[in-house]
């Protein structure tokens, strides 16, 4: 087995100011767990202390002394921890594009791992009851799952919002702190196959961090959304906001507190928890910060305190490094509250104001699933798991099926007939390239499969990426002899793949930005590819020497950072721009795309998403919205939409499209596997 190695890069910049005692209280004491490893989330629940940190899970002992946390148990196998939440004998950790994992801490002193779960996208909030649990998904949502078996969480319905970010249930609703779209959501959930959206709060920021108590909803507002030097410009976050939500369709803003102007975006962490009137909050790296808020139109600071320096695991230039560590969550105990530090531990802050949080029985009812309805121009197959990818080869389908396997389907006049499953921890992707398959399974994994002739597989080749990396997407590029290789968080790889037994890193970094989607395209063009990245604009990777050279563009026309490209049989690369526009490439001589309007748009149907090509068709096909919307692109420079082949398939999540002999293949997550009658 060939281990590919990763690079990583941190970009830090600035350091905070002290902040003002008179405004933010005096300066807090702090005492460091001992031996406590960097974490990003802690929890209290009865004598125990939880800390998710980047490899583990621990456990410590709090009720001989609460402020002297004794650890007890560990488990090993946690990796890329975000957020934590703790029900009864159940701990649910999220871990971005590692998804999410359950744990059994029935015995505290020995966690026992469940299972870990695909979830739909980058899973970063949690909240949890008995039986169901939330899972927020950024720029997805948020995900219910029926957990009444853990060992086989099993999805119940999706609620789309901007990008949820955190997410909290209080008596059949949600509070969700909407990150770029700066909104508090608030989502009525009583019906778990229905969730709905009820009513918005406008923040003044980015959405992150929700707490409720009695009949109030705090949320921070993030870091700075804008720089510069106006200071209190709208939109600058950097606080919390509290909401009157006795009634939660119509929530009231009562009051603001600001933190001390802090610029770096290193790390997106925050948290509040409240006990009687006072607030506790987490700022990423500007501290941690108690607040009065018995008036909540008139909050006031009564302490702060900064974290030490972070601990760099890696040699980064003095002028970089930050002066305090990333205070990435927080939890209450009986007289303390524990701070979570990302690289320096876990802190601890004695105050007597401070409790326990209370944990109520909260089993929800989960409706009888109704059986979806189904377009009747395609044909629906219902794997029971969420359907990421599929790859044809002659009449053979072969489909990423998430804890299902990896699945073979034959491809005949009346469809699609499954004919295998190849048991595996997880499949993410598939990808065909002449008669060998690639498939990115069990979180690390990239497998090499010869095809015979009767579609049956051979396994010829493996490589694992470090455990910081979880492959999510797979494209062959130069006849078979490279792979793009996605880790689904803004790093990516190109291998070397001339000996698939072999499988060599020459290129491990990224252009910045986080990729949500597939943002590859499916064919290169002589050597050369784009990739259309999510903040950070066009990128080029040129092939041709040995080892790929990196040449961008700069940004893409604005509205189509979440979506994916393609190349066009003409060689242009084409991809969607602001739901009626496509932008147009030449590889020849890349610079400004050409902008052409998409003739025929259907009302509720934007253009969006990961295209495919076929011929001069282009389907788009939306993770998002869940709709495939398909072009005529005979005429590059006047698209027009093919009304009769575009889907509503918004109960689930669309992914890349693939055709056998004109006809769609269209993975829909959760809703199932579909094709073009």
């Amino acid at each position: 087995m060939k281990v590919i190695a990763l690079m990583s890069v941190l970009i830090a910049t600035c350091a905070a100011a002290a902040p003002d005692p008179a405004v933010y209280g005096p300066a807090l004491a702090a005492e460091t767990v001992a031996g406590s490893s960097g974490c990003s989330a802690v929890e209290v629940a009865g004598d125990y202390l939880y800390a998710a940190g980047a490899d583990s899970l621990a456990v410590y002992d709090i009720k001989t002394d609460p402020a002297k946390p004794v650890l007890v148990g560990e488990l090993k196998e946690i990796k890329g921890s975000r957020q934590l939440a703790i029900y009864q004998d159940r701990a649910y950790i999220t871990a971005r594009n590692r998804g999410l994992w359950i744990v059994d801490i029935a015995d505290p002193r020995a966690p026992k791992l469940i299972r870990q779960f695909d979830t739909i996208e980058l899973a970063t909030g949690i909240a949890a009851t008995e039986n169901v649990i939330f899972v927020a998904h950024r720029v997805y949502g948020v995900q219910l799952l029926d957990v009444t078996d853990p060992r086989f969480p099993r999805h119940i319905s999706q609620v789309r919002t901007a990008e949820a970010q955190s997410v909290v249930y209080r008596d059949g609703m949600l509070y969700i702190g909407d990150w770029g779209a700066g909104k508090l959501t608030i989502v009525d959930v009583h019906d778990l196959r229905q969730p709905k959206v009820v009513a918005q709060g406008t923040l003044d920021g980015l959405g992150d961090g929700v707490f409720v108590k009695d009949n109030l909803c705090f949320c921070s507002t993030g870091h700075d959304a804008k720089t510069g030097p106006k200071e209190d410009r709208p939109g600058n976050g950097r606080g919390v906001e509290v909401f009157d939500v006795a009634d939660p369709t119509a929530p009231k803003k009562l009051g603001v507190f600001k933190f001390p102007r802090f610029l770096p975006r290193d790390n997106d962490y925050w948290t509040s928890r409240a006990c009687g009137s006072t607030l506790y909050c987490v700022d990423s790296h500007n501290g941690f910060y108690m607040i009065d808020v018995s008036d909540p139109a008139n909050m006031k600071g009564i302490g702060h305190l900064q974290l030490p320096p972070p601990v760099y695991a890696w040699k980064i230039p003095e002028e970089r490094k930050l002066r305090n560590d990333c205070c990435a969550s927080l939890a209450t105990g009986d007289g303390v509250v524990y701070i979570a530090g990302l690289t320096t531990g876990i802190h601890v802050v004695r105050t007597a104001a401070a409790h326990k949080q209370p944990q109520p029985e909260l089993r929800l009812d989960i409706p009888a699933e109704v059986p979806a309805a189904v377009d009747p121009r395609l044909r629906r197959y219902d794997l029971h798991c969420q359907v990421r990818r599929v790859a044809v080869k002659d009449d053979f389908a072969y489909v990423a099926a998430s804890h299902a396997g990896l699945k073979l389907f034959s491809i005949g006049a009346d469809g699609l007939k499954e004919l295998r499953t190849w048991e595996r921890e997880c499949v993410y992707d598939v990808s065909v390239h002449g008669d060998t398959l690639f498939v990115a399974e069990n979180i690390r994994d990239l497998a090499v499969y010869r095809i015979a002739a009767d579609g049956d597989l051979t396994e010829i080749g493996r490589g694992q990426l470090p455990r910081n990396g979880s492959v999510q997407i797979i494209h062959p590029f130069m006849g078979g002899n490279y792979l793009a290789v996605s880790c689904g968080t803004g790093q990516f790889f190109i291998l070397d793949a001339t000996d698939v037994t072999q499988l060599k890193s020459v290129y491990a970094g990224g252009a910045g930005g986080i990729l949500y989607a597939d943002m590859f395209p499916t064919r290169d063009w002589h050597g050369v590819f784009p990739v259309n990245w999510h903040s950070r604009g066009i990128a080029w990777y040129d092939l041709n020497g040995g080892k790929p050279v990196v040449k961008s563009t700069g940004n893409p026309p604005e509205g189509s950072q979440m979506d994916g490209i393609d190349r066009l049989d003409s060689g242009l690369f084409v991809f969607p721009v602001r739901g009626s526009q496509l932008a147009l490439i030449d590889p020849a001589s890349p610079g400004e795309p050409k902008i052409v309007e998409v003739n025929g748009i259907i009302a509720d149907m934007p253009v969006r998403g990961i295209p495919t090509v076929s011929g001069d068709v282009v389907a788009f096909a939306s993770r998002r919205n869940g709709k495939v919307v398909t072009l005529d692109v005979s005429t590059p420079e006047s698209p027009v939409v093919v009304k009769d082949r575009c889907y509503d398939l918004s109960q689930g999540n669309c992914d890349r499209i693939a055709f056998h002999r004109g006809k769609m293949i269209i993975p829909a997550g959760h809703y199932g596997l579909f094709m073009e009658k």
